[in-house]
């Protein structure tokens, strides 16, 4: 490990992220509206105008243009009149009040003689008197400082129906903005510094452990009506048109370093866990034994998830008394009545168990799992186990005493690191096989494909592919109701 505290920016998992988390974007956007609307609305005081305009001309019988022009100017002056404070005390006078209660606007009607005049108040009814009072008194002042100006009204005052004024909302959408861009940034950042290991040089940096091999995302392709009705599709490699050749090419690479491993050291069974739940370890444990399988093995994948057994769903099989694991440990069923399910026309057979099993600690503690690992290995070429997740059952360190290495899935982005790293020592401390690590869900399109360097699917596959073919077996001494290994075609138990 180089570098634990490195910071990994992983495109994918930045986008998983941000629309697994677009629920907070969207409701930050909404708080940040409805705080806009509130305070707005809190500070809000509604204004009504009042309005009345007028014609400005010169004394006389008729009008000129520059009689036109004169008026125009006659007008822009009178503007500023209107709103002067001589103006607006003759007004409160009128009222017979002690001030003018609201502000006065004049303008002129751009190149003609029409004066528009508004008064502006907290009230209908005060805006539509102290604009009538204002007519009332304006010749008294203008009179006065034009006496060749005429003023006629042209359109009456009317009481204003709604206000004139809006709910401020000029930062309303700059707030929301930023609510939003503050709510990117923080999923952004917590997506950057969570402690996981997203890609393999996370991986290399960060975890005590080697790795062994990468499993590639693959989509499971399920249809709008699968969704709906929450089907799970499996990802089996075995014959499946929909799986990716890349997919199965890597758990290839992983089956033929576990070849090697026998050869190197005459490791026959192993067991796979993970850290946490739904890190994909019973896909991987099904697809190395599938693998296995097809490369001319003869292979015994055996379920011991007593809490969560998943097997049966990805290979499709139901309930079967003889069939049933537990039922042999558990003894329901003679030892000579169990049988071993063959998968399919391959040289797999499961042990796999349909229902939870709480006996699994009194399995072990009985010694009954070592007998039949040790009747198995007799006849098998590998024995794969599913086990539980090492941090949600504490059979599986039993498990794990009991095989010749362990392998732990760990899924991209999912357990922290220092959760990987604990586990990894409590194997070590138990046994010391860990054979080491699968990295699950590696997105190709956006991680780097640094794993794919070497092809020793090439180098241990075309070397060790003998290692798979052992000729004809035995029966299994104590165990010798499983004869039916035998290659005969017509001795295969649950032949599909």
């Amino acid at each position: 490990m180089n570098n634990r505290n490195k910071i990994t920016i992983d495109v994918y998992s930045l986008i998983k992220d941000v629309i697994r988390n677009s629920w907070v974007i969207v409701l930050s956007a909404l708080i940040a509206a409805m705080g806009t609307y509130i305070a707005s609305h809190s500070i809000y005081k509604p204004e009504y105008t009042a309005k009345a305009t007028l014609v400005v001309n010169n004394s006389g019988a008729s009008i000129n243009y520059n009689q036109m022009t004169n008026a125009n100017e006659i007008a822009k002056v009178l503007c500023e009149v209107f709103s002067e404070a001589p103006m607006l005390e003759r007004a409160a006078e009128h009222l017979g009040a002690d001030s003018f209660r609201g502000s006065v606007n004049a303008t002129v009607l751009s190149t003609t003689n029409f004066l528009e005049l508004s008064v502006t108040s907290d009230s209908p009814k005060l805006a539509y008197d102290h604009l009538n009072a204002i007519l009332k008194v304006y010749p008294q002042v203008t009179s006065k400082l034009f006496s060749n100006a005429r003023m006629q009204l042209i359109r009456q005052a009317t009481i204003p129906t709604a206000p004139s004024n809006s709910v401020p909302s000029e930062n309303s959408e700059l707030i929301i903005s930023g609510a939003i861009a503050v709510a990117l940034f923080i999923i952004v950042a917590l997506s950057v510094m969570r402690d996981t290991v997203k890609t393999e040089s996370d991986f290399k940096s960060k975890i005590d452990a080697k790795l062994i091999g990468c499993v590639l995302h693959e989509d499971k392709k399920m249809s709008l009506k699968d969704i709906a009705k929450k089907k799970k599709k499996g990802l089996l490699i075995h014959n499946n048109a929909f799986i990716s050749l890349r997919f199965i090419e890597y758990f290839h690479k992983i089956a033929a370093k576990i070849e090697y491993m026998k050869h190197k050291d005459g490791s026959t069974v192993f067991a796979v866990t993970s850290v946490a739940e739904n890190e994909g370890k019973s896909t991987c444990a099904a697809n190395l034994a599938v693998s296995l399988a097809d490369r001319g093995n003869r292979v015994v994948l055996i379920d011991l998830d007593a809490k969560k057994p998943a097997l049966y769903k990805i290979f499709g099989e139901e309930y079967d008394e003889k069939s049933e694991f537990s039922n042999l440990m558990n003894k329901k069923i003679d030892a000579s009545d169990f049988r071993l399910k063959k998968y399919k026309k391959s040289s797999l057979y499961l042990a796999i168990n349909t229902k939870p099993c709480r006996d699994i600690h009194r399995w072990l503690e009985s010694g009954e799992v070592n007998k039949v690992l040790e009747g198995f290995k007799k006849n098998a070429d590998y024995i794969i186990i599913d086990t539980a997740p090492i941090t949600v059952d504490s059979s599986v360190t039993d498990i794990i005493k009991s095989v010749d290495k362990s392998i732990l899935v760990v899924r991209t982005d999912t357990v922290k690191v220092p959760a990987i790293n604990d586990s990894i020592s409590t194997i070590n401390k138990i046994s010391r096989n860990l054979a080491g690590c699968i990295l699950n869900n590696v997105h190709q399109g956006i991680a780097p494909f640094s794993f794919s360097g070497n092809d020793e699917a090439g180098v241990y596959g075309s070397r060790h592919g003998k290692y798979g073919r052992y000729g004809k077996y035995g029966s299994y001494g104590g165990y010798g109701y499983y004869h039916q290994y035998r290659r005969n075609e017509k001795n295969d138990i649950a032949e599909e």
